[in-house]
């Protein structure tokens, strides 16, 4: 028997059971639940024009309905009225938008559930609910179900990732199904349900966002970490012939699901495929920069510095996650020299036998740690570029928080380990770990609470907060939503038939609030040097339309300010008469 059948007969992953699938969806039911209770977050600029491209897409289903009534379906399929609807933001696939107005028409339009943009955010949120089920599963297979539960918590409870996982974008529904292919890709190993299941969910990745491009790369490169040992020369009746280890079936499901479902998905590549497909990665390549204030640094044009994401993940991850992510490493690293005193309290607390210590032959530590690393060394590349911030290496916090979760798991082992040989052994257990829950999850949930709904501005106590990150010349916010905030001063204190120049919000956005009544529909959006208000949204790059707007108004004093610990995010000035 060859040392990777050893491996696998004596390393496994614990079977899932009927418990920890209805867990699993108990964890569904109740972050879905919160994110749709949670909805109070202003419209972001990308949301504005994804509401409109939901609601030009839903226009081709509501068409193809009526000319399959009329006996005349294929006339919904001709390239002119393909691209009469489909011709909207091509710059994204069309699952996300696809489904944004497919929400629409059924939890607004037909049932009348939600309001129109709470429908179309209805999505992402069931998304994002489906990735906390998915960490669970995944982290309880690893390390066991209270592994996988503060795993849930170390991920959900992350301010910017909760904000995201509220949002009609495209970043969290990335992050859920970037988790899923990889997840089905580590179950393909022994199974070949999941090796269809990992091509299916490459495809579908691929018509979510444009990161899908990358997940292959990743899972190559795990490959030929596990099995260059057998890649070589072996000398046979015919010489010297190449030695290479079996492509993993997963990547050739991959390969050949993944593409049928990128282009059936998308009716615009339908036609003129080959130049529609072009254009969208042209796109891409060669994106336009936007402005980043970075510790004082103009970040507007490349090359920008390798040091960002790191530098941002260490100061908007909460520093209880953090350590208990360092915890969790160094547990990791250590497992294979367990020693029996060490897996005595590791069984206690995962509730399952823990096997001899054996190389595990699917290689999940470095699996993980390639997804952790990957997506955020990509954005650390001087061309790569950085304007979305945190969202664009969102797809490493599953990954993280999984590792957190063993982190804080493992804490609570070793200070278990000091009443080993005491009768009170099995409570010391039990208050070891919920100590160490309460360590990794509360601090969190107390900085969420009182940051929400503003995600994007918030900075851990590394950095000092938001005060912290404002004095170190940090951007405080963007996207243009935090207006939300004051739209109860605005409907209060501005005269009827008020104009007011939005600023970073919108028109699209503006009329998303006038429309469900957040702000009052005669409140109209206008230019400023017509309007009789302004909103200024305090980000370095807008410091040239202030001093318009003084100029402008004739006073320097705005009439009210939102801010977040003394931060100001949004200021709102009146015209003097």
């Amino acid at each position: 028997m060859s040392n990777l059948e050893k491996d696998r007969k004596n390393w496994a992953p614990t079977p899932l059971s009927w418990r920890d699938h209805g867990i699993a969806f108990g964890i569904f039911a109740i972050i879905f639940a919160l994110l749709m209770g949670t909805m109070d977050i202003g419209f972001t600029r990308d949301e504005s024009f994804y509401f409109h491209a939901g609601r030009e897409y839903l226009g081709w289903f509501e068409e193809l309905a009526k000319h399959w009534s009329a006996g005349n379906w294929r006339e919904s399929f001709t390239q002119g009225n393909v691209d009469k609807h489909w011709s909207y933001n091509p710059e994204h696939p069309a699952l996300m938008k696809t489904l944004f107005g497919l929400s629409l028409a059924l939890f607004h339009k037909k049932l009348g559930w939600f309001s129109e943009t709470t429908a179309m955010r209805l999505p992402a949120a069931a998304m994002s609910a489906w990735l906390c089920s998915l960490v669970f599963l995944f982290g309880r297979q690893l390390r066991g179900r209270l592994v996988g539960v503060l795993a849930v918590g170390a991920l959900l409870l992350q301010p910017r990732v909760f904000f995201h996982m509220h949002l009609a974008c495209f970043d969290a529904p990335m992050a859920a199904i970037w988790f899923a292919v990889v997840y089905a890709y580590w179950r393909s190993m022994d199974s070949m349900r999941w090796v269809w299941f990992a091509g299916l969910l490459w495809g579908v990745a691929l018509a979510t966002k444009l990161n899908a491009f990358f997940i292959p790369v990743v899972l190559v490169v795990h490959w030929l970490a596990m099995r260059w040992r057998e890649v070589g020369l072996e000398r046979g009746e015919e010489g010297l012939q190449v030695k290479a280890p079996a492509i993993p079936k997963a990547l050739v499901a991959m390969a050949l699901l993944g593409p049928l479902v990128f282009y059936v998905h998308w009716p615009r590549i339908w036609f003129d495929t080959f130049a529609r497909v072009k254009w969208y990665m042209e796109f891409h390549l060669t994106h336009t920069h936007y402005f980043v204030y970075y510790f004082g640094q103009n970040l507007y044009t490349a090359p920008f510095t390798r040091a960002f994401p790191w530098v941002m993940t260490l100061v908007t991850v909460p520093v209880s996650i953090l350590f208990a992510f360092a915890l969790g490493v160094f547990a990791w690293w250590q497992e294979r020299a367990m020693s029996a005193r060490i897996r005595s309290w590791k069984e206690a607390l995962s509730g399952f036998s823990l096997p001899e210590a054996a190389r595990d032959p699917r290689g999940t530590g470095v699996l993980f740690l390639l997804n952790i690393i990957f997506p955020i060394a990509l954005i650390s590349q001087p061309e790569t570029p950085i304007f979305g911030g945190t969202k664009h290496w969102m797809t490493a916090m599953p990954f993280l928080a999984i590792v957190a979760g063993w982190g804080a798991v493992a804490a609570a082992g070793w200070a278990a380990e000091m009443f080993e040989e005491t009768p009170r052994a099995k409570l010391a257990v039990t208050l070891s770990a919920a100590l160490a829950s309460l360590a990794l999850l509360l601090p969190a949930a107390t900085q969420l609470e009182h940051n929400h709904p503003y995600g994007t501005s918030y900075y851990n106590e590394l950095i000092g907060s938001h005060r912290g990150a404002a004095d170190q010349k940090m951007m405080r916010q963007f996207w243009g939503y935090a207006v939300r905030g004051a739209a109860d001063w605005l409907n209060e204190n501005t005269e009827q038939g008020a104009r007011i120049w939005t600023g970073n919000a919108t028109s699209w956005a503006w009329n998303e609030y006038r429309r469900e009544e957040i702000i009052r529909k005669d409140l109209s959006a206008s230019g400023l040097g017509a309007s009789d208000y302004a909103i200024l949204f305090h980000q370095k790059s807008f410091y040239a339309r202030e001093l318009e707007i003084w100029r402008a108004y004739g006073t320097r004093a705005p009439v009210y300010v939102l801010e977040l610990d003394g931060v100001p995010l949004v200021s709102i000035y009146r015209r003097r008469k």
